[in-house]
């Protein structure tokens, strides 16, 4: 049996002529008032009207085939993205033209729900179905968000940024874990909020941070439906500004950099500081840090 990877991903627009395009993917399917659709647009032209996504997951990509390679396993890494190209239709379609009779997908979150794993492989089943793939076997890797080789890479990026904080100032810097928002029946179903409370947990021990909350963000769907609360914006706005002078942001929840970390995060969460004259910090997420790679190879090596 041929085996490859497969590196599963929501996908981003690469030039401003892909963000219409790529939002109608998204949404497919889902009702949204016309001005929240225009609002989310104007999002990427404040961002420069690209998403980094893709092109931060070829570079997980890259290393991961460098440490497979390292580790003497002859196993191609394919990508495949849910909502922009290559799409997963089109990574299945270059499987079968490998040759490629099983492959391990690992989708590309650090918490476990509905929306951040199950969607993705139903979504490879589909396409699986649209291309006549089905013979290809797939098997997924297992949950890591309490790995230590995961928790030690986030920690050395808040600690890579703390290093340039007097300690004076880091006394009065208040940290905030983010993950994406879901629906609460949605997170009671898969325990996400635990998994983000108990991962938050570990790298605040491990980074020794004793100020700390959890916080999500960039929620969508219908207003009135209840999801996980509380968001950053309002974390921030209860901070008691006698104590704190900083916020420093983990978006721990998220794999790599795209448009609702460096939108959300990086533009509104900074202007709300600004506001209410807070300094503003924020780790590097993971990305091809070289124990999160090391940490993917494991995984991977377990499904063989």
């Amino acid at each position: 049996m041929k085996t490859a990877v497969l590196l599963i991903g929501f996908g981003g627009p690469e030039k401003p002529a892909d963000v219409r395009p790529f939002l109608e993917s998204v949404l497919q399917g889902i009702r949204i008032p016309p001005a929240r659709f225009e609002e989310v647009l104007r999002h990427y032209d404040v961002i420069g009207g690209i998403s980094p996504y893709n092109t931060l997951t070829y570079r997980q990509k890259e290393a991961l085939e460098k440490e497979l390679a390292a580790r003497r396993i002859v196993m191609p890494v394919f990508v495949g993205f849910r909502n922009s190209s290559p799409s997963l239709a089109d990574a299945l379609r270059r499987l079968k033209a490998e040759g490629v009779t099983r492959a391990v997908g690992f989708v590309l979150s650090s918490l476990r729900s509905h929306a951040s794993f199950e969607k993705y492989v139903e979504r490879v089943q589909e396409a699986q179905k649209e291309t006549g793939t089905e013979d290809i076997s797939f098997v997924y890797t297992d949950p890591f968000s309490e790995n230590p080789l995961f928790l030690e890479a986030q920690t050395e990026e808040i600690l890579q940024k703390t290093a340039a904080i007097p300690a004076e100032d880091l006394a009065k810097t208040f940290f905030i874990f983010s993950a994406h928002s879901i629906p609460v029946p949605m997170a009671e179903k898969s325990g996400y909020d635990r998994q983000f409370e108990k991962m938050s947990a570990l790298i605040a021990a491990r980074a020794k941070i004793a100020s700390w909350s959890v916080a999500y963000q960039s929620r969508s769907g219908n207003p009135r439906d209840p999801w996980l609360e509380p968001s950053v914006e309002k974390t921030v706005e209860g901070l008691d500004r006698t104590r704190f002078k900083n916020v420093f942001l983990v978006s721990s929840g998220f794999l790599c950099d795209n448009v609702e970390v460096i939108y959300d995060l990086d533009h509104e969460c900074r202007e709300l500081c600004q506001k209410l004259s807070l300094g503003y910090f924020r780790a590097r997420t993971v990305t091809d840090h070289p124990k999160f790679i090391r940490l993917v190879a494991d995984l991977l090596q377990e499904k063989l």
